[in-house]
């Protein structure tokens, strides 16, 4: 009989390698299948996440998520999240579901909120140069974004129900999973990233 110890370090993240070709810190798939595995063995008593990361993308933090609500569900075996240095946005996320997290007092966590970074506008710089730009699409949104053109009102509204589909479903799975009020989730759930004591003096 074991526990599992499965290491969630750096970003969270499909790509398998860093911009230098180097293996990156958490690898998806391999974490996915080693969740399957452990499922699948009588021998395995509970889970233990190792968390260390400031967050990824949403897609491959919710992927984890429900592969650790999977071991939960299939097992009936607890899962113990264990946050070191940092436990921010998908950090957190994937630490959620937990049956209990413990959080080194040092570490950095919260992060709930997402975001799509940031678009450059240099439309008004190409014009004040007399650089002139053609852009060919097959409807008015479909280059939204673009650095060579202002962004209109209606694509700003896009962009932000992205975000905010995206924040909905944090901040409720944070809600439901820590079994705490959704109101007062999203009170603390600005995008702002809480240390441990603030963590735990805020439920």
């Amino acid at each position: 009989p074991y526990i599992g110890v499965i290491h969630v370090e750096g970003m969270i993240s499909s790509a398998d390698t860093n911009q230098f070709g180097q293996a990156a810190a958490y690898q998806h798939q391999f974490t996915l299948d080693a969740i399957d595995d452990l499922i699948n063995d009588d021998n395995n008593r509970a889970l233990i996440l190792y968390v260390d990361s400031p967050g990824g993308g949403v897609y491959e933090s919710d992927e984890l998520y429900f592969k650790i609500k999977e071991y939960q569900s299939a097992t009936e075996r607890p899962v113990y999240s264990y946050m070191a240095a940092m436990a921010a946005s998908g950090g957190y996320y994937i630490s959620a579901p937990a049956d209990e997290i413990i959080a080194n007092r040092n570490c950095w966590t919260g992060s709930i909120g997402v975001t799509l970074g940031t678009l450059l506008d240099l439309s008004q710089f190409l014009a004040d140069h007399g650089i002139k730009t053609n852009t060919f699409t097959s409807g008015r949104n479909k280059a939204m974004g673009s650095m060579t053109e202002p962004m209109t009102d209606e694509q700003r509204a896009i962009f932000q129900s992205l975000v905010d589909e995206a924040y909905e479903q944090f901040v409720g799975l944070v809600a439901e999973n820590r079994e705490m009020d959704l109101a007062k989730a999203k009170a603390l759930a600005d995008g702002r990233i809480y240390t441990a004591q603030q963590a735990l003096d805020n439920g």
